[in-house]
This record gives structure tokens, sequence and C-alpha cells, in this order.
């Protein structure tokens, strides 16, 4: 197995940890806590590096998929995605209502229309993306290796970075009171200073293109730099987002979302960093698991959601706060994503056993044609 290639393995066994620590965010009630103290202080940091999770899913896909072209068997690879997808979803659909005791939300209706709205299963906006994207590479792939040379891709970027992202740094600043900027959680009305039409619709591109760009030309950086850099970067964002949110509940706004500036340079050095790390992994066995953990992340992101809604629940009602929860964090974090990775195993059985009957019915078809 190529070294690089694990490396790509290890990168997306961390963005579902990381997709995990997020949602842990979300369930123990760090946004319904006020930002003050140390504890929402280090939350706020750690959350600029778990923010990283689907953009690191995104830049694979452009660091692996720069070369594919339109073809039938590129198109085929959309059978896994759309079944693994069907499969999890009603797993999410059936289950999280058992959970929740919600039975009476059970019907055909309301299972049909959760597939095909992406909501069946609580994670599926990211289907939802990616359905979109896989479509596109391709294209996305004429465009970018029909450029000439590097400065023409650099040019791309930086394109794409200034219509898509730029103005989440810059359009989230209230210019006309003075006092804002001591109390700035006091008002969410900011000033645009820049055109903004292409915030929220670019950044899956540019990711993806950032990938093609990291498979071609490493960063100019040291590892050490590159270190460096990603701490720096994750504590005066963290640092940032305190201030913004100080003495108020976080809000989840632009600035800081999947197409922020903070999201954006702590993937990339994220990702850069563990590219280009030389692993020396001589167990073949070891490979070969890390390699299987790794492709059954897609199912697990989805199937996360289930225990998600079955395991932060039962933590919340013997605690009362997320200072209180967060020492039971160590525990459940590795415990959703072994329970998800498990699942999702299981999941990938099923699809095994029944392509094995599907090749078994076409062949007894065509020999019956025969």
């Amino acid at each position: 197995m190529k070294q690089r290639s694990i490396n790509c393995d290890i990168l997306r066994i961390l963005a579902l940890l990381f997709v995990i620590c997020v949602h842990t965010l979300l369930y123990t009630d760090f946004y319904s806590t006020t930002t003050e103290g140390p504890t929402m202080l280090v939350l706020n940091i750690l959350r600029c590096l778990f923010m990283a999770c689907v953009p690191i899913f995104i830049i694979l896909s452009g660091y692996l998929m720069s070369k594919k072209e339109l073809n039938k068997e590129y198109l085929k690879k959309i059978v896994r995605i759309v079944v693994t997808y069907l499969i999890c979803s009603t797993l999410c659909y059936i289950l999280i209502n058992l959970i929740e005791g919600n039975t009476s939300e059970l019907s055909i209706v309301k299972y049909i229309s959760g597939i095909l709205s992406f909501s069946a299963a609580p994670y599926g906006w990211y289907v939802n993306m990616y359905f979109g994207l896989f479509l596109l590479i391709p294209f996305l792939n004429i465009l970018w290796n029909n450029l000439k040379d590097k400065k023409q891709k650099q040019y791309l970027l930086i394109i794409l970075f200034v219509i898509g992202i730029l103005p989440n740094a810059v359009n989230i600043f209230n210019l006309q009171d003075p006092s804002w900027w001591l109390h700035p959680a006091s008002s969410r009305a900011y000033h645009q200073l820049i055109p903004d039409y292409w915030v929220g619709t670019t950044y899956v591109i540019l990711y993806y293109f950032i990938g093609c760009y990291l498979k071609e030309y490493k960063l100019n950086i040291s590892r050490k730099k590159n270190i460096i850099f990603l701490l720096i970067s994750i504590i005066l964002f963290g640092l940032f987002n305190y201030y913004r949110n100080y003495n108020a509940l976080f809000g989840w706004e632009s600035y800081v979302g999947n197409e922020s500036l903070e999201v954006l340079v702590v993937t990339v050095l994220i990702v850069n960093l563990i590219l280009n790390i030389k692993l020396n992994i001589k167990s073949e066995k070891i490979t070969k698991i890390i390699a299987k953990i790794s492709y059954l992340t897609f199912g697990a992101y989805l199937l996360s959601a289930i225990f998600d809604r079955w395991f932060y629940p039962i933590l919340n009602s013997h605690t009362d706060t997320l200072v209180e929860r967060l020492p039971y964090l160590l525990l459940l974090v590795p415990l959703i994503f072994i329970c998800s990775i498990a699942l999702s195993y299981l999941v990938d059985l099923l699809m095994i056993f029944g392509n094995k009957i599907y090749k078994k019915i076409i062949y007894l078809l065509r020999k019956k044609q025969i």
C-alpha cells in the first residue's frame, strides 16, 4: 500500500473524529452556555480545530480524484454512495424515532419525504452536498487540468477565495457604533464592505481545488513551521470567537462556518501536515485495519447521529451543566466513534451480501435466456 494512501486514510479517520467532536459541542449545550470563563475559552479554541472535519473530506476528494474522467466506470461509483445513504438513512429514521419514543412519526410517507429531502438521516446534508460534487468532479477536473501552469491554478484559488471566503472575514463588523467593539455580541448588525453574493456556494469547489493543488504542489513550509502556524491559528481564531461572543451565546454565523477564513486556514494546515508525514508502518495487518476504518467513515458519519441521539440525552439527564459533562466526553466520544464504525461495518457486510445476491440473479437470468 502506498504511503500517501495511509496518510489519506488517517485524515479521513481524523475527520470523522472531528465530526463527532463538533456534534458533541451541540449536544452538550455548548451553544446554549454563556461565553465566559476559561472553560468556554478552551472550547472555543478546540472548536476551531474540530470544524476542519467536513473540509478535510472535501479536500481529500480533490487530492485523490483530480484525474477522474466522466465515463461509465466513474458513474458506477455513485451506486455505492446511494445504497449506503439509503441503508444508513433507513436505520437513522427507524432507530432515532424508536430511541426518542416517536413511534407515531414512523410512516412510509414521512420516510420517503425524509429520504428525498436528505433529512431521514440528521446529517444527510453532507450527502446532499457530496452528490452534487461527485457529479461535478469530472468537469472540475477538465478546468483544473487544462490550466497552463501553477500560477494560473493559484489565480483560480485566489478568485474563489476572494468571492467565497473573504467576505466572511470582512463583512462582520459594526462600523457605525464605536461602543460595539467593546461588546460585539450585543448586536449582529454588520456592514458590508465587499460583495458577498457567492458566499456559501463556492467553498466546496474551493476546497476541492485545494486538494487538487496539494496533490501537485506542497505548501512551501517546514513541518515545524506548519505545526507552529496551526497552533497559532487555532488559538488566535479561538480567542477572536471568544471575544466576539463574550457574555452571550455563541452565534453560529458565516465567519465560523465551513465557508469561513478560520476553517479554511486550519484545515489546509492540518491536511498539509498529515499528508507530508513520512509513516513507516511495517505491519500489513495494521495498514489494512486503518484502510478499512477509513473506508467505513462515510457510513459512520451518517450513523453517528443514532448514537448522538441515544447517548447524549442519558449524559445530560445525569448532569446539569456543560462543565460537569466534559470529563465524561473522554469516554463518550471514542464510544460513539467505535459504535458508528461498527454499525457502518455491518451495513457494509449487508451491501456485500446484497451485491452477491444481485449478481447471482443476473447470472441466472442470463443463463435462462441462453
